[in-house]
């Protein structure tokens, strides 16, 4: 996957800037892949088998579907939005914040990583995103962002969000997206909330109002 030319903007102790991918992937300490990584073909071919057995039984909303064909564009070119990644504090560390005005349902980011069988250890790692068919369809899978992951990797919670997730497919696989919930103006954090889900075997976050 190659991003040469692309540039995030990145402000850390008073100071912003432009870097380039691997200079941000040095900063960060996660390599920079802004779309599902999926661990193996097979389980790629799984993950489509289960997702047309769903649609042929009718599991799969319209919606989930109409929603990966609005979105295709920013999916399927890793789109990236006009947003800052600042450091907060060593208790936070990065967060994401607009560098331009947002529109309600505006695509933000995906939440991406690789995509694996899940473990029992993942309890304890905090980039762990169960992976679903469809919202009652679940998996053995998990998107593990911690070591891999795009910009929804940055993006912290808060229980009175900006942003919503929504769950899309297209060509047969399905994608958690960040779009804004309602208009954003420049320089806000961008937030959204993790869910009952996933606090619910870890201990309460630092939320932001």
């Amino acid at each position: 996957m190659s991003f040469e030319g692309r540039t995030i903007r990145v402000a850390s102790h008073g100071k912003e800037e432009s870097l380039e991918i691997p200079r941000f992937e040095a900063l960060t300490g996660a390599a920079f892949i802004p779309a599902l990584d999926f661990s193996s073909f097979s389980l790629m071919q799984d993950i489509v088998e289960k997702t047309r057995k769903a649609h042929r039984k009718g599991e799969i909303a319209r919606e989930q579907l109409w929603l990966g064909e609005y979105y295709k564009n920013e999916i399927r070119t890793h789109f990236f939005p006009q947003v800052t990644i600042r450091w907060i504090n060593d208790a936070v560390g990065w967060g994401i914040f607009s560098a331009k005005p947002f529109k309600p349902m505006e695509f933000v980011a995906e939440y991406s990583g690789k995509v694996r069988n899940r473990e029992r250890s993942d309890k304890q790692n905090a980039y762990c995103f169960e992976y679903v068919v469809a919202s009652h369809i679940p998996t053995p899978y998990t998107i593990d962002a911690q070591d891999q992951a795009g910009l929804g990797r940055f993006i912290n919670h808060s229980s009175t969000p900006n942003l919503r997730s929504l769950l899309v497919t297209l060509d047969w696989i399905s994608h958690v997206i960040l779009v804004a919930d309602r208009p954003i103006p420049e320089g806000v954090q961008l937030l959204y909330d993790y869910g009952p889900d996933y606090w619910s075997c870890r201990g309460r976050p630092q939320t932001f109002a």
